[in-house]
């Protein structure tokens, strides 16, 4: 509750206003049935004309007040809610932010996506209605009831008998539907990621020909999801009916009883009295059917709050307070580093120790499967390491912030991630506020200037989600003009070249040698023409370090090594 508060606390003013303009429209309301009664009772019995006409032009007044503070009334409440969903989107989008990679995965991207907009989504939508209905709800049936109360007690006592009745319905639904709900929000989570997962891998679907597999899928999350939904949704409806079939027979019951007492010659019921009864019931009605709305969509709003939270509350990774030290110089030490996946058999890597002194140039080398890649993602600190410890300039990992070490090291990861935007955009996430020279610069650099020169709109040139319309060749060469931009001291490509031809690959290699000359070059990769001309090189087999050297000893006592490149070469030994 305290963080519902604090998320509101911006609009509080806004609060405040609109929940006087919404007394206002309730106590006009309130006001129109006590003048409906006189005007029957002393104008219409008494064929009193002026009388009518000016307690009409009364109503006419209070009605006109009613319109116009509700309209303002629901411009401040479209305002306020609207607020409170993008502040509570704001502090999931900035959570997921900070959320580990296990955590990440833990939830689901395609669940963090349903909490991010349909989960708020419907909490926006009770948090509109709970603050209308605070205001309005306990005035509307306490007022309507004492109004009753004044004109006749018995009408007033049957009018207020409802009220137990069609709460206890209510939270009797209410408390049905959660579960309901529940089921509906998880298959809702599965729903997108199996979405996101056929629209990214949608060229792999239809070269194999199973869209009616994936569709299959995305068909069974729907109609679960659809199933649950319809299910609540029909049970909160049971509360609409139920609601006026009570609001008939308590009007009937009032007249009944009404038109018998009216009977009396010592009864001082009037017919104008029944009537305004009648409006009072109406009004108290609304307002328990409107609460008991809020009350029956409350489960629901305490299912997707409930989730948000649990991203909220997951924990962070630690506020960095070393960001403000001095650059790396590029030393790197492996300690017996050994990794396993959270429920595998096996260790991805095991073992590791090895020694990167600044401004080498090293190289990771082994099949697929390795664990080449998972050593560059233990690098980066995107996996938390199982034994061991890496050193930077000899300090430990563990002591350092993981932002700092990724500031201090500038990366190309296996998958080239593009994003939808501009050539330009997409090169200076490696540093913000570039120069047009420096991004032209590290174009030069990653070999894509003819692809740049052949767009009108140069550096400009739009980019579609994921980079839709580019090949994979040039997303790994703006991903590589991207870490050229970042000014590091160390440097890791994890099999950056993967998609480039040979010729291109050997351009850009050449340039890196002189460019990145005196920093730490990490390369991470499956093609032996992407090692050889490094300091030293590490083959990897099934997560271990099974030989290291330079590309001649490999080739001599290497057995792995050297089918690697035999492989590749043709059975070249004279590399």
């Amino acid at each position: 509750m305290k963080r519902i508060l604090q998320i509101f606390a911006p609009d509080k003013n806004k609060i405040v206003l609109s929940s006087f303009l919404l007394l206002v429209n309730v106590l006009t309301s309130l006001a129109l049935p006590t003048l409906l009664s006189m005007i029957v009772d002393n104008g219409i019995n008494k064929l009193d004309f002026p009388y009518i006409l000016r307690f009409s032009i009364y109503m006419l007044i209070l009605a006109v007040i009613g319109a116009v503070t509700m309209i303002f009334a629901v411009k401040l409440l479209a305002e306020i809610s609207a607020g409170f969903s993008t502040r509570l989107r704001i502090m999931t989008f900035e959570k997921v932010n900070t959320l580990s990679f296990k955590k990440v995965n833990e939830i689901g991207t395609g669940a963090l996506l349903t909490r991010s907009t349909e989960d708020a989504w419907i909490i926006e939508q009770v948090a509109y209605g709970a603050i209308r209905s605070l205001v309005t709800i306990p005035v509307t049936i306490i007022g309507g009831t004492l109004l009753a109360f004044l004109k006749d007690w018995t009408l007033a006592i049957i009018m207020f008998s409802c009220v137990p009745i069609l709460v206890a319905v209510v939270l009797f639904i209410g408390k049905k539907t959660v579960p309901l709900w529940e089921t509906a929000d998880k298959y809702i989570d599965t729903q997108n990621a199996t979405i996101k997962e056929r629209l990214t891998g949608i060229r792999v679907i239809r070269a194999f020909n199973r869209e009616d597999r994936e569709r299959e899928k995305a068909k069974k999350a729907t109609m679960s999801m659809a199933e649950n939904i319809i299910k609540a949704n029909v049970r909160i409806g049971l509360i609409s009916p139920l609601s006026i079939m009570l609001l008939n027979l308590i009007v009937v019951a009032i007249l009944f009883i009404g038109t018998m007492k009216m009977q009396n010659p010592y009864s001082l019921l009037s017919a104008g009295d029944i009537l305004a009864v009648i409006e009072y019931v109406a009004f108290a009605m609304i307002g328990i059917i409107n609460i008991t709305f809020s009350i029956a969509m409350f489960p629901h709003a305490q299912v997707s709050y409930r989730r948000i939270c649990e991203v909220l509350d997951a924990e962070s990774i630690p506020a960095p307070s070393d960001l403000d030290l001095p650059a790396l110089e590029g030393n790197i030490r492996f300690d017996n580093v050994g990794f396993v996946f959270e429920n595998a058999t096996n260790p991805a890597v095991t073992e590791i120790s090895l020694e990167i002194k600044k401004g080498d140039r090293i190289a990771f080398i082994g099949g697929t499967g390795a664990g080449k890649s998972t050593i560059a993602n233990l690098l980066m600190g995107f996996y938390p390491r199982t034994t061991g410890e890496i050193y930077f300039d000899d300090v430990p990992m563990n002591d350092m912030s993981v932002q700092r070490v990724r500031k201090n090291i500038s990366c190309v990861l296996q998958k080239a991630t593009i994003f939808e935007g501009t050539i330009r955009s997409n090169i200076e996430l490696g540093k913000s506020g570039a120069s047009e020279e420096e991004v032209l610069n590290a174009i030069k650099i990653a070999q894509i200037s003819d692809f740049v020169k052949e767009q009108k709109e140069g550096i400009e040139y739009p980019i579609q989600p994921i980079g839709a319309n580019l090949s994979g060749g040039q997303k790994q060469r703006i991903s590589i003009a991207r870490a050229l931009l970042k000014e590091a001291p160390i440097y890791l490509f994890d099999d950056s070249f993967s998609s480039l031809d040979f010729l291109t690959e050997s351009r850009i290699r050449m340039k890196l040698s002189k460019v990145l000359a005196g920093k730490t070059q990490i390369y991470i990769t499956q093609r032996v023409a992407s090692a050889m001309t490094c300091d030293m090189i590490y083959v990897i087999d099934k997560g271990r370090i099974v030989s290291s050297g330079k590309h001649k000893e490999l080739l001599a006592k290497s057995t792995i090594y050297r089918e690697i490149y035999n492989s590749q070469t043709g059975g070249n030994n004279n590399g």
